[in-house]
């Protein structure tokens, strides 16, 4: 009797987590609704701190903005503006060196009701794959999947656009 009693609470939590994860999905498909209204964006890199497997945020700011630079979107330093965050996750072995990529496109807000609470509004989030690689290619590698991610950000953006523009015609 008492496993069916766990049992029936076990299936009601697990619809009730159901129920929930399809609510924010839901959601989520109308945070990206909005990607076509951003036209121009920050670009926020985290640091990977003491040049570990020698990615710095320099070389990821300066692959970023090149293949930004062949798209539509433009680069501003405007508060205002949605901002693209991109966080480097790596860790350094004596040998080898491990890593992964999450990008997010966010905008920060803040209520207008004195309290000084913020959020931050999420437009577009991807985490890509872990890459393991010895220290003296670590970088190639890691530059290469930014590249491949970052191309896949205008893609979208550009895709949502596309629509948008093309809907706007009629």
């Amino acid at each position: 009797y008492n496993n069916f009693i766990n049992c029936s609470i076990v299936i009601k939590i697990m619809k009730k987590f159901l129920l929930t994860f399809l609510f924010i999905l839901a959601l989520g498909g109308n945070a990206f609704a909005t990607m076509n209204e951003v036209k121009k964006i920050r670009l926020l890199v985290e640091d990977p701190s003491d040049r570990p497997c020698n990615v710095t945020r320099e070389s990821i700011e300066i692959t970023t903005k090149y293949i930004l630079s062949n798209s539509k979107l433009k680069i501003t330093e405007d508060y205002n503006d949605p901002y693209l965050y991109i966080q480097p996750i790596i860790l350094e072995g004596t040998t080898v060196c491990f890593g992964a990529l999450a990008i997010f496109l966010k905008k920060s807000h803040m209520l207008k009701d004195g309290s000084y609470n913020s959020g931050d509004f999420i437009y577009y989030y991807n985490n890509t794959a872990i890459l393991k690689s010895g220290k003296d290619r670590f970088k190639g590698y890691f530059t290469e999947s930014l590249e491949e991610e970052i191309k896949k950000f205008v893609v979208e953006w550009s895709e949502y656009n596309k629509w948008k523009n093309y809907f706007l015609s009629f």
